[in-house]
Order: structure tokens, then sequence, then C-alpha cells
């Protein structure tokens, strides 16, 4: 069963689409950032156990790539956005 693949891979598309929700408004919305980035974090977690369980498939592999390819795209067209977020996050506690 591929469970850790399947929501590796879901976990990373939600991230994706509320990075690109928050993209179209214009305006930064922390919360839809925050559970954007939640969300990839998590995905990526579930890929390494996915990796770690032995899953059989690709599936895994392409999480990860994605990872690494959303980052690279959010720091190339909006790099203010990662400084952005971790000050809103030192600022809550």
């Amino acid at each position: 069963m591929k469970k850790y693949s399947i929501g590796s891979i879901s976990l990373m598309l939600i991230g994706i689409i509320l990075f690109g929700v928050n993209w179209m408004t214009g305006i930064f919305y922390e919360p839809i950032v925050l559970l954007g980035l939640i969300s990839i974090l998590v995905g990526v977690v579930l890929s390494f156990a996915a990796i770690a369980k032995q899953e059989k498939g690709n599936l895994k592999f392409i999480s990860i790539i994605s990872f690494f390819v959303v980052l690279a795209i959010i720091t190339w067209f909006e790099p203010f956005q990662i400084v952005r977020m971790l000050t809103w996050l030192k600022n809550i506690s």
C-alpha cells in the first residue's frame, strides 16, 4: 500500500494550491501561507517515511523533487515571502 506516497503528494499539491491562491490575491495573507508551508513540510516528512518503509513506485520521489522545485520558484519570484513568514512566526511567540 502506498498511503505515505499518496499522502505526501496530496499534501504537496494542497501546499502549492495555497501558495498559488496567496499569489493570485496579490496581498500577503499569513494564515494561507502558513498552512501552505506546513502542508508542504508535512508532505516531505511523509515522503521520507515512504522511503523508509520502502514503498514501491516513484511517487515518493516526486514529492521530494517538487519540494525543492517549489521552494526554488518561491525564492526566485517572491524572495521576501520566506522572510515575511519567518518574521510573522517570530512575532507570534
